[in-house]
């Protein structure tokens, strides 16, 4: 598709990418060089307005100080839209609704990726908090690889700021402290919204192990989670060697229960005639010592009953003779 149009006399714009409540994005082709760009442009509705022309400001200021090869280059910038170079792919959220939700172990090494770009993003002389991870603004590349895209909701961490100026961010992968009142934002924001992401693009569905480093990234206080991006990659490296020992450990356990089991029922079946020879002869032993202890029993009690009411005492042992 081609639309036809000429912007700023150098991009001839293909098509629409994508559109939010401020701004367009479009793909174009540079029309000197023949390399694809994306095209952010704010829309004319608000153009002029002073927030949204900070904030369009804010961000391609941003981008001119970061350097990741999964994070679009700033080419140029305007007073109302920047050119970024074109990352192709789709975004993960397509790629999981046209795929499926990911296996474990394709989501864990999309989860690595992802925190090398954040902890490149947090490690700068000005930390920058992403602020808005979500599948939608992850790029899957045809290669396999990931890019980061929009960078509209990124604010550079300030140290001795106790707020952020605007509460940004998308339902259901924000932290508890991007809807305002527990302070500023930082890195660790951007963990709770990893660990989100992560959990979504498998379906909520994945080992015990690693739900724990899951539930470690997403606790509500911030001072429960990771205390930066090195350690999750540390621990999801780690965790696939606990899966195998716990693997391991269960199936000794089991493997013990059932060779106890095992013993037992052979045990019986090899010995049965022994077993049940030893219960004939034990109740053997028994049965006559039980009749002895009876009938003394009876005994003692006649002659408790003789003692007691004399020699006319009913016998027991001895039918009553009827009158005549």
């Amino acid at each position: 598709m081609d639309t036809g149009i000429l912007y700023r006399d150098k991009y001839r714009i293909k098509r629409k990418l994508g559109e939010g409540g401020s701004s367009v994005v479009l793909m174009g082709i540079d029309e000197r060089k023949g390399s694809a760009v994306t095209i952010k442009q704010m829309k004319k509705d608000v153009y002029g307005s002073g927030e949204n022309s900070m904030l369009m400001g804010d961000e391609a200021g941003m981008l001119m100080d970061i350097r990741h090869p999964a994070i679009p280059r700033l080419i140029e910038a305007y007073d109302d839209a920047f050119v970024l170079e074109y990352v192709p792919g789709n975004s993960l959220e397509k790629y999981v609704r046209h795929k499926g939700f990911l296996k474990e172990k394709e989501a864990v090494a999309m989860g690595v990726e992802i925190l090398d770009i954040l902890s490149y993003l947090h490690s700068g002389k000005r930390p920058i908090v992403y602020r808005d991870l979500k599948p939608s603004n992850i790029i899957v590349r045809p290669d396999g690889h990931i890019s980061l895209i929009d960078f509209g909701a990124a604010r550079y961490f300030e140290r001795n700021a106790s707020s952020d100026t605007r509460n940004l961010g998308t339902g259901g992968f924000a932290a508890p402290e991007q809807y305002g009142n527990l302070g500023q934002t930082d890195p660790r924001t951007d963990i709770y919204c990893f660990g989100r992401t992560l959990l979504q693009i498998m379906g909520g569905k994945c080992s015990p192990e690693l739900m724990m480093i899951i539930e470690k990234c997403t606790k509500p206080d911030r001072e429960d989670r990771f205390g930066n991006c090195r350690e999750i990659v540390a621990a999801l490296r780690k965790y696939p060697k606990v899966v195998r020992k716990n693997y391991f450990l269960a199936k000794a356990k089991y493997g013990l229960v059932a060779a106890i089991l095992a013993f037992i029922i052979s045990f019986a079946i090899t010995n049965y005639e022994t077993v049940v020879s030893y219960a004939a002869y034990d109740a053997q032993l028994r049965v006559p010592a039980v009749k002895e202890r009876l009938g003394l029993a009876g005994v003692r009690i006649r002659q408790m009953l003789s003692e007691r009411y004399g020699e006319d005492v009913i016998r027991f042992d001895k039918p009553v003779e009827e009158e005549e």
